[in-house]
C-alpha cells in the first residue's frame, strides 16, 4: 500500500483532561497543544465506573485494541495479557499486510510475524519482550522497576540504567535526545528531581525512540501509549508551583508529535477515560503489602499494584475463602480497612478503603492527633455485619501515604485529523474505536 495514502497515528494520550489542557494552554501560549485541541471531537465513554477495577487503563487499553468490552475480554489485572486466540487490532492489520509498530499499550501482547515492525511492551508486562530484540536494553530498566517498585537493588536499579542509557543513544536521534536530556534537566535544576519531571522524561524518550525507528522502518498504523500527563493529574494537580512546568513538558510532548504526523495522513488523540480534580487526598498503603497481609491469611503470592491494592492468590479454595472472611475483619478506627472482589476460585483483588485527608506518623498519633477523623471511607458497597478485628496500633505503624488529586471518570474523549470513520458521530463508547480503526484501513 501507499505508504501516505491511507495510514494513521494513534496516540493514547493516557486520561488527559481535555478542559484542563485548553485552559492552561490558553495561559501558558502553548502552541502545540492548541493546534491540537483544535482538531475535530467525538466524546467517548465506557459502562466501566470502578476505578482500581476496571475503569483504568490496564482495562481500558484492552478494550480498545480487542474491540470487546471489558465483561467480554476479561482482563482486570495490570499485567494480565489477552488469550492467544484473542486478536488486537494491529493483529488483524497485519494479518492484511497492513504494518504496525506497537509502543507501551497496556496489557497487550505480542503474535510475531512480518507485518509487525516494532512492538515495545508496558513495563508491568513481565512475559513479552520487545520485538526486534535490539528494543530490549530500553525495556529492562522501566520493567525492573515496574516489578520492584517497593523493594529494589540500587546494584540492579544502576546495572540496567546503564543498558538503557546505550540502548537509547542507539535507538534515537542523538540532537533529539541532547535536547530533551537538557531541557529535563533545566527544569530539574529548577524543581529537583520530581517523579512528574521523570515520567514527562520517559515519554519524550519515547517519542524520539519512535521518531527514529518510523524513519528506518515505515508502519502504515502506529499506536503509541503516553502516560505522563495521567500521572501528573493523579499526584500533582493541586501544586500551583508545579502548573507552569507542566505546561513547559505538555507542549514539548505534542511538538513532537506534530514532528510525527508529518508521515501520516491520518491521526487520532483519545484518552480511554480521563480523571477529575479533588482536593489532596491521602491513599492507605502497607510499606511492605506481603509483610503486612501475611500477619493475618496465608497465600501463594501477593501482586501489589501502583496504587493502594492487588491480588492475592491461594493454594486453594478453602484457603482463598478464609482469607476473604478474615480480611474483611480488620478495621481501624471502627472504619473497614479492605475491599476485596473475587477474582476467581483461588484468587482475589483487594484494595484499602481508607484514605486520610493528611499525612500522619506515629509522632503524631501519640500527641493524641485524632486519627479517625481524618479517615475517609472509600467502600461504596454495603457493609457486612461481621465480628471486627481492631489492628489499629499495628496499622499506623505500617502504613505509608500516596498523595492523589485526581480521580477516574468514565467520560473521554477522541481528537482526529483525517479520521473519516468518526466525522459524524458525536459520542461512542471506548471499544468501538476497534471498528472505526478497521474502517480506516477498509478504504481506498
Amino acid at each position: 500500500m501507499n505508504f501516505k495514502n491511507n495510514n494513521l497515528l494513534a496516540i493514547y494520550l493516557n486520561e488527559f483532561n481535555f478542559n484542563y489542557l485548553v485552559k492552561g494552554a490558553k495561559k501558558y501560549k502553548s502552541k502545540s497543544i492548541l493546534k491540537f485541541l483544535r482538531l475535530n471531537k467525538v466524546k467517548t465513554y465506557t459502562k466501566d465506573i470502578t476505578q482500581d477495577y476496571n475503569l483504568d487503563p490496564w482495562v481500558q487499553s484492552v478494550s480498545i485494541n480487542t474491540g470487546k468490552s471489558s465483561n467480554k475480554h476479561k482482563i482486570f489485572k495490570l499485567g494480565q495479557r489477552i488469550e492467544k486466540n484473542v486478536n488486537q487490532i494491529w493483529d488483524v492489520l497485519s494479518q492484511k499486510k497492513i504494518s504496525c509498530s506497537v509502543y507501551g499499550t497496556m496489557n497487550s501482547r505480542l503474535k510475531k510475524n512480518k507485518y509487525i515492525n516494532y512492538y515495545l511492551p508496558d513495563p508491568w508486562n513481565f512475559r513479552d519482550k520487545t520485538w526486534p530484540k535490539s528494543l530490549m536494553g530500553l525495556y529492562f530498566l522501566p520493567n525492573y522497576y515496574a516489578k520492584n517498585y517497593l523493594k529494589f537493588s540500587y546494584f540492579k536499579f544502576f546495572y540496567f540504567s546503564i543498558i538503557f542509557f546505550i540502548s537509547l543513544i542507539l535507538n534515537s536521534k542523538i540532537f533529539n535526545l541532547l535536547s530533551d536530556l537538557v531541557f529535563a534537566s533545566k527544569i530539574m535544576f529548577k524543581r529537583g528531581v520530581k517523579n512528574y519531571i521523570l515520567f514527562f522524561l520517559y515519554d519524550l524518550l519515547i517519542l524520539n525512540i519512535f521518531n527514529l525507528n518510523n524513519q528506518k522502518k515505515k508502519s502504515s498504523f502506529s499506536i503509541i501509549f503516553l502516560n505522563s500527563i495521567a500521572h501528573y493529574q493523579h499526584n500533582n494537580w493541586n501544586e500551583k508551583e508545579s502548573e507552569k512546568y507542566f505546561f513547559l513538558f505538555a507542549d514539548k510532548i505534542f511538538s513532537k508529535i506534530i514532528e510525527l504526523k508529518t508521515d501520516y495522513k491520518s491521526i487520532i488523540i483519545f484518552n480511554g477515560f480521563t480523571q477529575k480534580k479533588i482536593k489532596t487526598q491521602y491513599l492507605l498503603r502497607p510499606k511492605d503489602p506481603k509483610k503486612f497481609i501475611a500477619n493475618f491469611i496465608k497465600f501463594k503470592n501477593l501482586e501489589q499494584d501502583m496504587t493502594n491494592g492487588g491480588f492475592i492468590f491461594f493454594n486453594n479454595i478453602h484457603q482463598a475463602n478464609n482469607g476473604i472472611k478474615i480480611l474483611n475483619k480488620l478495621y481501624c478506627k471502627n472504619k473497614k480497612i479492605f475491599e476485596i472482589k473475587k477474582f476467581n476460585k483461588t484468587t482475589i483483588y483487594y484494595k484499602m478503603s481508607l484514605k486520610s485527608l493528611k499525612r500522619i506518623d506515629e509522632y503524631d498519633v501519640k500527641n493524641n492527633l485524632n486519627f479517625e477523623k481524618l479517615l475517609i471511607d472509600d467502600l461504596k458497597i454495603a457493609k457486612k455485619i461481621v465480628k471486627k478485628i481492631d489492628i489499629s496500633d499495628y496499622f499506623i505503624k505500617e502504613i505509608e501515604f500516596l498523595k492523589t488529586t485526581g480521580v477516574h471518570i468514565p467520560e473521554g474523549i477522541i481528537l482526529h485529523e483525517n479520521f473519516y470513520s468518526l466525522n459524524k458521530l458525536r459520542k461512542i463508547e471506548n471499544h468501538k474505536l476497534f471498528n472505526h480503526i478497521l474502517k480506516h484501513f477498509s478504504k481506498k
